[in-house]
């Protein structure tokens, strides 16, 4: 089971430019309203533990994460650290899609450095007031 730790970046995002560990700032930020922003802002805590649990399911998961040779995302690659380097919002339907974009640190190229792109979808519903996962993407950074 690989264990996940939360890191946070030391530098400011005043451009909201794209992230990377190598400047290591605050995520960029795309939110399409300023309601969608508030809403985050005001739910974060619940989004991230949302995000924690979804990250955490997909990573211990053998079929989506080993350390077999031709496997990628390698478990025996990564460290464990993570952050968000991004945040977005679109509409859907009767509801609105948060994407909660972040980074997963490995050790592939011989010491820390971005390796692994998680993209936590959810779904929030103004009818309920509830965020359900909505899925997630993977991608080799």
């Amino acid at each position: 089971m690989l264990n996940l730790k939360q890191i946070f970046p030391d530098f400011p995002n005043p451009e909201n430019q794209y992230v990377s560990y190598q400047d290591f700032r605050s995520p960029r930020l795309n939110f399409h309203t300023a309601e969608a922003e508030q809403l985050f802002d005001s739910h974060k805590e619940e989004i991230m533990q949302i995000v924690r649990t979804e990250l955490s399911a997909y990573l211990n998961d053998e079929d989506l994460c080993n350390d077999e040779k031709d496997m990628f995302p390698r478990r025996c690659v990564l460290t464990g650290e993570w952050y968000v380097c991004e945040l977005d919002s679109f509409n859907h339907e009767s509801g609105i899609i948060f994407a909660v974009r972040t980074a997963f640190l490995g050790t592939d190229l011989g010491k820390p450095d971005d390796y692994l792109g998680l993209e936590v979808n959810l779904y929030y519903a103004p009818e309920t007031e509830n965020f359900l996962p909505y899925g997630i993407n993977s991608e080799a950074i």
